[in-house]
Parts: C-alpha cells; sequence; structure tokens
C-alpha cells in the first residue's frame, strides 16, 4: 500500500482519536464524511438515506475505534462499517425496494431521479447503470483510492473478487460507452 502524506495524517488523527482526542475525530468526520455519504449513496441510491446511514456508521466508528487494531485499516474498517449500516437499512426497507422496484419496471413511471435524456455524462450514467456490488468496487477503488486489498475489506469481498468486480466492471462500462457513442 502507498502511504501518501494524506494516509499518513489519517493514521496519525485515528491514532488521537482513539486515545480520546475530540478534535482529531472532528478531523477524521470532516475529511471521511464526504465519502462515507458518498459510498453510502452508491450502494442505498438515496441521498437523504445515504445521509442518515453515513450518521450511524459514525456513531458504530465512535464506541468501536478503540477497537481498531491498525490506525492505517481505517478507510477500509470505517466504509466496511457504513456499508453494513446500509446493507441493515436495504434490510428494514425491503419492501419498500420491492415496490420502488415494480414503480421503476413500470414504463409509465417517470421517477424523479431518472436524468432527462443526455442531461448526464456518458461516464456517469454508465456507472449508475451498474449492479451495485460493481458501482461500490468502482467508487471505493477509483473515487475513493482504496487498493484492492482495502476495498475488498470494506466490501467483505476477497482481494481476488474486487479485481473480478472491477474488470467486470470496465467491460460493461467499455460496452456501455461504446454503445452511447455510436
Amino acid at each position: 500500500m502507498a502511504r501518501n502524506a494524506e494516509r499518513v495524517y489519517d493514521e496519525y488523527l485515528t491514532v488521537l482519536a482513539r486515545s480520546g482526542d475530540r478534535g482529531a475525530f472532528a478531523a477524521l468526520f470532516r475529511r471521511w464524511n464526504p465519502r462515507a455519504v458518498r459510498h453510502a449513496n452508491r450502494l442505498l441510491g438515496d441521498a437523504d438515506t445515504a445521509a442518515d446511514a453515513a450518521q450511524e456508521a459514525w456513531l458504530s466508528a465512535v464506541r468501536g475505534l478503540a477497537r481498531l487494531d491498525d490506525p492505517a485499516a481505517f478507510p477500509a474498517w470505517f466504509l466496511g462499517i457504513v456499508g453494513r449500516r446500509c446493507a441493515d437499512r436495504i434490510r428494514k426497507n425491503r419492501r419498500g425496494r420491492k415496490l420502488a422496484t415494480a414503480a421503476a419496471a413500470d414504463p409509465t413511471f417517470n421517477g424523479a431521479q431518472t436524468p432527462p435524456p443526455g442531461g448526464e455524462p456518458a461516464l456517469t450514467a454508465a456507472i449508475r447503470a451498474l449492479p451495485p456490488v460493481q458501482r461500490a468496487v468502482v467508487g471505493l477503488f477509483y473515487q475513493d483510492g482504496l487498493n484492492t486489498a482495502e476495498t475488498g475489506r470494506a466490501l467483505g469481498l476477497s482481494e481476488a473478487a474486487v479485481k473480478s468486480r472491477l474488470h467486470a466492471a470496465r467491460e460493461t462500462l467499455k460496452s456501455v460507452i461504446a454503445r452511447r457513442e455510436r
């Protein structure tokens, strides 16, 4: 794992936060909350629900930070908590999700989150079309800068599974973008 200044700073803040430094925890929150919300939004597809899941993840992180053995593991550890809070919300809202899926499948449904034709860049639209796990892997790896091992820890996947999903996602993205450009 490449340790750049940002990673070292996060490790430093994690060590201080583990020892009870509220300022350090606040700094971790400022640095990682946007990523937590973005990751939750990738998994849940709803900005408000994602923000709530991220808040729940921070509460879990406060309670469990003392048990984090390796401060360098903070990114994967914390984003794994975010993923579990999202999974909790998905389980709780399974019935509502089934109704939303049925509504979205209805050709007469024009949901507010559906962008107008041509209103979204091709890559963004293609990423949105990926299956949720592939979308999460792509986001953690490319947007959040986690390596394959960290992405695997955050999502509860093996490193080989992450590499496989990244490969499949890249192939899907290539084909979707190629179709749109024709």
